[in-house]
């Protein structure tokens, strides 16, 4: 019977492990998590055999199973994987994977030295909507890719709550917001193209989120008597305590709780918790847009742009061909195909399993289930450690471009 670990037990890794627990071979052997509530709730329903509350105690008990789900904060992500990785694990590691070029490097050197499978968590690969761009791009019905234009939309609620208020906000504890968020996007750009990145330009700054836009007479926190309460689309009441919000009343993640506490002990929490601040007086530091140029060999050009100001939390992708062209976005999973000269087709994709980013979460920990049980998966759709390493790459390069001003080139 496969066996399963985990350690960092936030929303994805309760996610990965629920996913994975579904599976009824699959016997899970231990967790960790320095955060006793998050351990407790998950130990409840997952039924280790063992816990740990320290990630030394953890990994000095020796290999406790044949996987390990790494879902803890993004700049623990490297010493995590790496101590499993000398133990001999085969690892589900969240994206990104490190904001190191050199421990970047130094993962993939030891999971080749130590024989272990390493999967990066870009769930969008493993979607329906995602598998069918590249499966007409891989049919040669467009032809070859000239240039794709992809555009992430986080959403302006999304922005606020993760990057602003929350986990991903500062450089000093997450990694940046262009690879935190969109690591998915240029892993997915790097699979549609399949030729090495020369080079990258970039742009971003931190335009809003700061005290210089902040409303006169706001105050440090939301629900401390701010005027601007009713009238501000980021009002933590807005965000998490109406019905009506993109993110819905009483969401758990702003009470930092592994479960929604309601909304009277919420509304407490947000009092003086962190995702009750103004997002004008945060702490935050990240860049809250990005626009990214792609020049790959052969002269295949990529743009990508990323950014906290949009209503909709979504995808746009326009892939032009020597053939024709490929028109999506993945909020409705619907695809234009044009074919110059010939017909047009509309497609409509269903998405996969229950879990979330259109059935990546599942796609994934199936894929995951299937390496388990040694079962073949095609390897071209795989997002392994080496595979990430191109693609991580890509964004060292233009998070230097910003820093700098200019064009760096990449040395494959």
């Amino acid at each position: 019977m496969p066996t399963l670990a985990a350690i960092g037990l936030g929303g994805r890794g309760r996610m990965y492990l629920g996913e994975l627990k579904k599976y009824r071979d699959v016997q899970i052997t231990a967790l960790c998590d320095l955060n006793k509530i998050n351990l407790e709730h998950t130990a409840k329903w997952a039924k280790p055999e063992r816990t740990f509350d320290s990630e030394d105690g953890f990994f000095a008990a020796g290999k406790l199973a044949d996987w390990l789900i790494v879902a803890s904060p993004d700049l623990i992500h490297y010493r995590h994987t790496k101590r499993a990785l000398e133990l001999g694990y085969n690892i589900l590691v969240e994206k990104p994977v490190t904001p190191n070029p050199a421990e970047m490097a130094e993962l993939c050197e030891l999971a080749d030295a130590n024989n272990c499978t390493v999967l990066v968590c870009h769930v969008l690969r493993y979607t329906p909507y995602f598998r069918t761009i590249k499966e007409i791009i891989a049919s040669g019905e467009i032809g070859e890719v000239v240039n794709i234009a992809h555009e992430e939309n986080v959403g302006y609620w999304h922005f606020a709550h993760s990057f602003t208020r929350g986990n991903w906000r500062n450089l000093q504890v997450s990694a940046p917001f262009l690879l935190a968020k969109c690591s998915h996007d240029f892993d997915l750009m790097h699979w549609f193209v399949q030729k090495p990145c020369e080079s990258v330009s970039a742009y971003g700054s931190l335009y809003y989120f700061h005290e210089g836009n902040k409303p006169e007479g706001a105050t440090a926190y939301c629900l401390d008597g701010c005027p601007h309460l009713k009238a501000c689309a980021y009002s933590a009441e807005k965000l998490y305590l109406t019905k009506n919000s993109p993110l819905g009343w009483g969401y758990a993640a702003a009470a930092e709780l592994p479960y929604n506490p309601g909304p009277a002990k919420l509304r407490e929490i947000l009092r003086t918790g962190s995702y009750g601040r103004c997002v004008y007086s945060c702490d935050n530091d990240v860049c809250d847009h990005y626009s990214v140029a792609l020049q790959f060999q052969g002269g295949t050009t990529v743009t990508h742009s990323v950014s906290a100001f949009n209503k909709d939390f979504s995808r746009r992708t326009h892939i032009l061909g020597t053939k024709g062209e490929l028109f999506g976005r993945d909020d409705t999973m619907r695809l234009q195909k044009n074919i110059y000269g010939g017909a047009s087709k509309k497609l409509k994709i269903k998405a996969m399993g229950s879990g979330g980013h259109g059935g990546g979460d599942t796609g994934l920990t199936g894929t995951v289930h299937a390496l388990m049980n040694g079962r073949s998966v095609p390897k071209d759709n795989l997002t392994t450690l080496q595979e990430t390493r191109i693609s991580h790459r890509m964004v060292y390069a233009a998070l230097e471009s910003v820093a700098t001003g200019a064009m760096v080139r990449i040395n494959n």
